[in-house]
């Protein structure tokens, strides 16, 4: 019986996808991809403390990108995102966090694209506050609009 419910329902599940209009919208060929560490940070930062950063190497097709910054969970701050241009090529992706900066209670968390070339540099920047201490991934991501 079991077997028969299945096969009745993937005949009008096919059923109905056939009579559905085809849809001519826009598709994303590439998915987000995140540049994040994680790591345990202090909600009360001070500039004694040391920076840390990470990176890695990554190819980008030329196009428009949404680039932000992140903090995970629960960051509260004030962040300059990108959304325009990249050109095409490998580039060096470097992240930075900095405690203390602008002041005490606060991290700066830098994002970096150098063109491995010697091309274009490309940077974004963010400050936040964390409502406590514990773990955070924190790094940036890059949405491809194409």
């Amino acid at each position: 019986m079991r077997s028969t419910l299945k096969k009745l329902y993937l005949v009008t599940a096919a059923a109905i996808m056939m009579t559905l209009p085809i849809s001519t919208g826009t598709a994303y060929a590439a998915e987000t991809v995140v540049n994040g560490k994680k790591q345990w940070l202090t909600a009360n930062p001070n500039s004694g403390m040391p920076m840390s950063s990470f990176g890695r190497e990554i190819w980008l097709k030329g196009g428009t990108y949404g680039w932000f910054t992140y903090v995970a969970p629960d960051a509260i701050g004030t962040c300059n995102n990108y959304t325009g241009n990249i050109g095409e090529g490998t580039y060096q992706w470097n992240q930075q966090i900095w405690p203390g900066a602008p002041s005490a209670g606060y991290y700066r968390i830098d994002s970096y694209l150098w063109h491995k070339d010697g091309g274009a540099a490309y940077s974004i920047s963010c400050k936040i506050q964390l409502p406590r201490d514990g773990d955070y991934v924190w790094g940036s991501a890059l949405d491809p609009h194409f």
